[in-house]
């Protein structure tokens, strides 16, 4: 909802993508001693305005960029957990 109410904080995409960006290199480093995740959620008729898509854009970059990141959907991250520790995840 940033996105909708400009005086809240995001009225450009870049302003999505610093704010994203800054979260990501902060648990990008903490993981390098235990495994983190960045959640971000999306609604293709708020982001996917021609002035806010540039900011995604720019987040996958940096996030490819840095390397050691994997892209999952919700599917893919609760398979995960349930092959770590089976259907008692914790």
């Amino acid at each position: 909802m940033r996105f909708q109410i400009p005086e809240v904080v995001f009225v450009r995409g870049k302003d999505f993508a610093d704010y994203t960006n800054d979260a990501f290199d902060c648990l990008w480093e903490e993981g390098a001693t235990s495994p983190k995740m960045l959640t971000i959620g999306l609604h293709l008729r708020i982001v996917g305005r021609p002035a806010r898509i540039s900011g995604l854009d720019e987040i996958l970059r940096h996030m490819t960029q840095k390397g050691q990141v994997w892209f999952a959907r919700r599917d893919e991250i609760a398979r995960h957990w349930i092959g770590m520790y089976g259907s008692a995840a914790p």
